[in-house]
């Protein structure tokens, strides 16, 4: 039996089942033949490419596939490639891990940082930040497609077989939307949030995906070690999501060798630290501000070690656009007094003053619930104008269509820290979640708690009315942390630690 044909029958038996490890041996010889593994074919990719990234010629992988014709290649069609244990290829790019440096990651594929900087465009070796995907090798060739893609089944997520040589990269998968689901429902299939599919995806608006779009799904498998830079007593730095959105809330867990105090700073603002395990986990939950502008911000950290020691540390964040919409409201002639700028900073003082402690204590565990029994009808963020006036204001919340009298309920366990009438908001309750994190539930016609009452998750607090400045009867719910208003939506679909 020759050696083509004995592989030929070997990969018209592959072709039927999910990708293996096969070794073939000639019968008229004692030489074992190298491991062998299946590469499926991605859209743009050239014979001439894949045998570079094997290590091997054109002909010779054209040999081992039985392919005479090698300029037609089909994408999702599978060739036998040496495996992963006797390919040593660099993979074709790479997404930045939080803690890594240009330095770092060129030292882990042994490249050069010049070269790094030149494929990638990039205007200085410290502008690079997490999530952003850097070219390791560039087109070898001209193709006729830009992005790229593969044949996969649509109802299911398939790995691409990219060569592995040991090298830490981002493992990721391929989801194609099929009809009649959700980026929530997709996330929640494979164990994501909805802020992190949307960022690896560069989503803006998560309700807008189509059938047949292709996402990446990130971290699919286990995510070998990453190229991290990080100087002692820095141990572990986790970032949730890689990319920060405008209105939402981001995450960042940070672990030291020893005991330390952390204080750091982001958009001008001091961060809050939550430390645990005896000061060596430090926990901080980052409000990005509705109006913040789309671009690359530097987040810095001060340890101060249990010896007297400080060290600096920094890296860049990318913050995305919110994609919020613009909203106007009639607004009668008696509540038009309630628009005045005096007015509105009295009452968002207040609210300001109160979420703005940090109390170690927390009440909360997983995701928030919905605090109404009634359907959404006011996104967060939206714009506002009033009376078709400039577009002057923000909708700090999220509004629910209850019925006036219907119970509203707490979204989390915690302490009362407001229950009062307030001139724009109308009677309010006002929770402390601990942690920085607090709720607020407005325009109810009666309340049922008091402050300093310890409340459980779903525990009615009040009743939705019309008190306020309103258009008709509603909840308004916020969830602020560290005294900024965001997206009391992310807080349902995410569970924060």
């Amino acid at each position: 039996m020759t050696y083509r044909l004995l592989i030929s029958l070997i990969f018209a038996g592959v072709l039927l089942c999910a990708p293996v490890f096969v070794t073939a041996q000639d019968n008229t010889t004692s030489d074992t033949l190298p491991e062998l593994t299946i590469h499926v074919v991605q859209r743009g990719e050239s014979l001439f490419r894949i045998a570079l990234s094997y290590g091997m010629t054109v002909q010779e992988l054209a040999e081992l596939n039985g392919i005479l014709d090698v300029s037609n290649l089909q994408v999702g069609q599978r060739l036998l490639v040496p495996s992963a244990d006797s390919a040593f290829a660099i993979p074709q790019s790479h997404t930045v891990q939080p803690g890594e440096t240009l330095s770092s990651i060129a030292e882990l594929y042994n490249v050069e940082i010049t070269m790094l900087i030149e494929l990638n465009n990039l205007p200085n070796a410290n502008q690079i930040y997490p999530g952003q995907e850097l070219m390791i090798v560039g087109d070898i060739e001209p193709t006729l497609a830009e992005t790229p893609d593969i044949a996969l089944n649509p109802n299911s997520a398939q790995s691409v077989t990219i060569p592995d040589n040991g090298l830490p990269t981002l493992s990721t998968n391929l989801h194609t939307v099929q009809s009649g689901e959700t980026l929530y429902r997709i996330a929640l299939q494979y164990g994501l949030t909805v802020p992190e599919l949307a960022s690896a995806n560069s989503i803006t608006d998560s309700t807008r995906i189509f059938v047949g779009q292709q996402l990446i799904i990130p971290n699919a498998n286990n995510t070998p070690e990453a190229a991290l830079d990080l100087p002692r007593p820095i141990v572990g730095l986790d970032v949730k999501p890689l990319i920060f959105i405008e209105g939402e809330t981001g995450f960042i867990s940070l672990n030291t060798e020893i005991a330390a105090t952390v204080t750091g700073q982001f958009l001008g603002r001091d961060l809050r630290s939550i430390p645990l395990d005896d000061n060596t986990q430090h926990l901080m939950f980052i409000p990005i501000p509705l109006f913040t502008d789309e671009g690359i911000y530097p987040i810095s950290f001060n340890l101060s070690n249990s010896d007297g020691t400080q060290i600096t540390f920094a890296f860049n964040m990318r913050v995305a656009a919110g994609g919020y919409g613009i909203q106007n409201l009639d607004m009668s002639a008696e509540l038009q007094r309630l628009l005045v700028p005096a007015v509105q900073e009295e009452e968002l003082n207040i609210i300001q003053r109160i979420t703005s402690e940090v109390t170690l204590e927390r009440y909360f565990d997983g995701a928030f619930s919905i605090p109404a029994a009634a359907a959404m009808n006011g996104e967060y963020g939206t714009r506002r104008s009033y009376n078709s006036g400039p577009v002057n204001g923000v909708h700090s919340g999220a509004d629910f269509a209850a019925a006036p009298n219907a119970p509203i309920f707490a979204a989390a366990s915690g302490q009362v820290v407001l229950a009062d009438t307030l001139n724009i908001r109308g009677n309010t309750v006002v929770i402390n979640h601990g942690w920085g994190i607090f709720t607020l539930y407005a325009h109810q016609n009666a309340l049922n708690v008091s402050v300093g009452d310890i409340v459980t998750t779903g525990q009615i607090v009040g009743f939705a009315g019309s008190t306020g400045r309103i258009t008709g009867p509603h909840l308004h719910w916020e969830v602020w942390v560290n005294g900024v208003p965001v997206n009391p939506l992310q807080w349902t679909q995410q569970i924060f630690p």
